[in-house]
């Protein structure tokens, strides 16, 4: 039988045993099962009696009769208006029955949860399980108490999506104040659950840069005078986030007194005048450091007076200090760009000079500015230009890193310097591209004089050991080479070369290493200032030469053998 009105009805057969243990049915399926089974329908929904008692007020009232039939299409009505509105709203109806653990959803029920809930364990098996042991607890305490629960849960559709739901509920007592019942309602809040994880994120990403910026954010109700302030505000200020409420009088206290006036003069400026609201000042923290502030906020007016102010506080501490630092750091810069004892100078890519100390402008006879309007292919004696240029366009291609050359600069009186110039390249510390030239101009008129002097002294040397048969030499011990005059060079080789590695030298004595040759050597400089040696020389080709060695030792500070001087020749 149950089987048929299921059938006839087109619902399940447990929807029809829930009917008969006394479950809610709809209006509609109500009338429909009357017509198949033949009875009244207020008979079937609220027993014989409600028959009778219609009979007899029909028999005895007729007025009465049409009265109840009024109200009674009202009930229809109404119930028929609360179904549309569950099913625009998307609010289910819901009732458990305690007693009997029998549950009654109302006919939307599958467009909240996904899935139709005709048992308990339907709904228990829909939840999120995370979130189960808190609504049961809920549930509990109602039951307990017979207060009304509010909840929120997640429950998971079978097609994977997750749904948030929110429910309210109550319970129905009986005469003893026993729970019989527990009713409520539900609906979907997944919106704004998401709305709400939105902005928990945007506030996390709001607060992070706050953090990373030493930016802080504040609302000024000027009517109420309330204060809201964000975290990174708060820290600004040395304090705790949110651990009070802020207020404009522990605003102001915070500021060191000499700022106080000026600020309020500016905030009032704001309002009053609607002037930009943009200051500095400086705040003592708690522990007594000092922190500087920038402050930049906007008057928020309606009907005509300032309702409220809002801003950004930030922290300049670090970029006043740094500002303080650099400037600092300029004038050191200056007063050694000026002051230096070799010529300075900044230039463009293209050579023209940018700045220029007063030691390069005076060896060139020009006044600092007047530099700035030249080249120094200007000032470069023309013999000099070609080596020159060529060297610049191999440090702005990045071949060499800089270059170091003497060159003559052109005198503004006429006759030239001669100077070594070392140039490097400067990079954009952003780009890294070249940015311009710095250059160190030493001048070397009295080196080079010193080195011709060097040098004749050094020919007339080698041509007075030539005249004995002999020719100079020098042994660099610690860069392993020897530099040989062209006459020694050609006797031990063929021909004049000016360095030789020491390991050919070694070769050509036959000696067994370096380390016991040099050792004999120490053993005659103990007792003697200057060796004198006798050796057969192992020309490459298999030719033997008897020479013979003069040599000079020099150390250096620490007493070590760093380089022998001498002259040799054929014995």
């Amino acid at each position: 039988m149950l089987k048929q009105v299921a059938e006839a009805l087109g619902v399940s057969s447990a929807a029809v045993h829930k009917w008969t243990r006394g479950g809610e049915i709809e209006y509609r399926k109500l009338r429909v099962l009357a017509d198949f089974l033949g009875v009244n329908w207020v008979w079937l929904r609220y027993g014989e009696q409600a028959v009778l008692d219609l009979a007899t007020a029909a028999g005895s009232d007729e007025q009465l009769t049409e009265i109840r039939r009024k109200h009674l299409a009202e009930i229809m009505e109404n119930e028929a208006r609360m179904k549309f509105a569950q099913n625009v709203s998307g609010i289910v109806t819901w009732e458990w029955n305690i007693l009997t653990d029998a549950v009654a959803y109302s006919a939307n029920a599958e467009q909240l949860f996904g899935r139709p809930l005709r048992l308990l364990n339907d709904f228990w098996a829909a939840l999120e399980p995370a979130d189960a042991p808190a609504l049961r607890a809920r549930q509990e305490e109602c039951l307990r108490s017979g207060a009304a629960y509010e909840a929120e849960f997640r429950v998971r559709w079978p097609a994977g999506d997750t749904r948030w739901i929110a429910s309210r509920a109550t319970c129905v007592l009986d005469a003893d104040r026993r729970p019989v019942k527990m009713i409520g309602v539900s609906f979907d809040i997944t919106q704004r659950c998401l709305a709400e994880q939105a902005l928990r994120q945007n506030q996390a990403i709001l607060d992070k840069a706050q953090s990373i910026a030493h930016l802080g954010s504040w609302f000024w109700d000027v009517g109420k005078d309330d204060c809201i302030w964000s975290d990174e505000a708060y820290r600004i200020f040395g304090w705790q986030p949110q651990a009070f409420k802020v207020t404009m009088e522990r605003y102001f206290a915070a500021m060191v007194p000499e700022d106080r006036e000026r600020i309020d003069a500016a905030i009032r400026l704001a309002i009053g005048e609607r002037q930009p609201y943009r200051v500095e000042y400086s705040i003592l923290l708690p522990d007594g450091r000092r922190r500087h502030i920038h402050e930049e906020g906007e008057v928020l007016y309606g009907e005509g007076r300032a309702e409220a102010m809002i801003g950004a506080t930030r922290d300049v501490t670090d970029s006043r200090q740094a500002a303080v630092a650099f400037s600092e750091s300029e004038e050191r810069f200056r007063e050694i760009f000026e002051q230096a004892a070799l010529g300075l100078a900044h230039l463009d890519l293209d050579g023209r000079w940018q700045k220029a100390n007063r030691r390069l402008a005076d060896m060139v006879g020009y006044a600092p500015t007047e530099m700035e309007g030249l080249r120094f292919q200007q000032l470069t004696h023309p013999e000099d230009l070609e080596d020159n240029l060529l060297r610049l366009d191999q440090l702005l291609s990045g071949e060499i890193a800089h270059f170091s050359l003497e060159k003559r600069l052109l005198r503004k009186q006429g006759g030239h310097v001669w100077v070594n110039v070392s140039a490097s390249l400067s990079r954009h510390p952003v780009s890294g591209e070249p940015w311009h030239l710095i250059a160190v101009v030493e001048e070397v008129a009295e080196r080079r004089e010193a080195r011709r002097v060097l040098e004749a002294a050094g020919q007339r040397s080698e041509l007075a050991l030539q005249s004995i048969g002999m020719a100079s030499w020098e042994w660099d011990l610690a860069a392993g080479r020897l530099r040989l005059s062209p006459s020694a060079a050609t006797l031990l080789f063929g021909a004049p070369q000016e360095e030789v590695a020491e390991q050919r030298f070694l070769d050509g004595l036959r000696a067994a290493s370096r380390q016991r040759w040099l050792d004999s050597l120490e053993a005659i400089f103990n007792i003697s200032s200057r060796a004198q040696l006798d050796v057969l020389w192992h020309g490459e080709g298999g030719k033997t030469l008897p020479l013979a060695l003069s040599l000079v030792a020099q150390r250096d500070e620490g007493g070590v053998l760093c380089r022998l001087i001498g002259a040799l020749g054929p014995r």
